[in-house]
């Protein structure tokens, strides 16, 4: 196990973006896309804990709300103003990038599940 920080944490989701290409194909958002948050959140916390090698029966709505969260997390890890770039994460520093973004995912899900707002 290893404590990562947001620089690290941000490399870590661009590798699963990378290695998961499918997770930047839904396209931007729009502005009735917001009622999929719900269904997008459930999407994210099933791939963090399970892993998926798609979307599957994930509405369109959906899938733009968890690509577009996983593009705005990266970006605000990055963001030296914003509150996640001073956080850490514990990740197991056994298993590869794209599986440590998963695990960061998931421990802000899990931080954040009663308000799915404040991850976006």
């Amino acid at each position: 196990m290893k404590t990562v920080n947001a620089e690290q944490a941000a490399e870590s989701i661009f590798e699963l973006l990378k290695a998961n290409p499918w997770l930047n194909t839904p396209g931007a958002m729009t502005e009735n896309d917001y009622h999929a948050k719900d269904e997008a959140i459930l999407f994210l916390q099933r791939m963090a804990i399970h892993g998926v090698n798609g979307f599957g029966d994930t509405s369109e709505p959906a899938q733009r709300v968890a690509s577009g969260f996983l593009l705005d997390f990266m970006g605000k890890l990055m963001q030296s103003e914003h509150p996640l770039n001073k956080k850490t994460w514990l990740v197991d520093d056994s298993k590869p990038m794209a599986d440590q973004a998963l695990q960061i995912i998931a421990a802000e899900l899990v931080e954040n599940h009663h308000q799915p707002q404040a991850m976006h």
